[in-house]
């Protein structure tokens, strides 16, 4: 069937024939079915131009989506690399901090050798020294000793002399 327009409908000529329809009657009638046609036609023009709109609308939906879930799947894709290397740098900086620990202990252990080494030489010293000056206090006392068996031994001058007048 050819799309027909209500213009056409309605110059729509029949031949006439003897015992046929009422040429008013079909004349209205065509008027009406075109007007309905026109209405019909007008509709769908309208449904096809709203169809359309939202068609793109759609479009521009699913498009958005598309970007949202981009967006989304991109967002977390950041997110983890952001806690990966959060755990990478969490568990360098705990390395440093343990060799840091490390090397601060050796380094005390040292110095605390280092200062049980001293202590032990200060001790040994100390008792060289305690040695030296006992050995001086000896040296001392017996030579006080000495002088005073000496003087003991010595008689005063007065004494030759009355030892002899007697």
């Amino acid at each position: 069937m050819p799309n027909l327009t209500p213009l056409e409908i309605q110059k729509q000529i029949f031949a006439r024939k003897l015992k046929g329809f009422d040429p008013d009657e079909v004349r209205a009638y065509l008027q009406m079915v075109a007007e309905e046609i026109e209405i019909l036609i007008r509709d769908v023009d309208r449904l096809s131009r709203e169809n359309l709109m939202l068609r793109e609308d759609l479009d521009d939906h699913n498009q958005r989506e598309r970007i949202l879930k981009d967006t989304l799947l991109s967002a977390q894709k950041v997110s983890e690399d952001v806690k990966m290397n959060a755990r990478k740098e969490a568990e360098l900086i705990v390395k440093d901090a343990e060799l840091l620990s490390e090397r601060l202990v050796s380094q005390a252990m040292s110095r605390v050798a280092d200062l049980e080494k001293t202590i032990q030489d200060l001790k040994v010293e100390r008792r060289s020294a305690r040695n030296k000056l006992q050995a001086s206090v000896d040296t001392v006392q017996q030579l006080l000793m000495l002088d005073a068996e000496q003087e003991a031994n010595e008689l005063p001058i007065t004494s030759m002399y009355r030892a002899k007048s007697e």
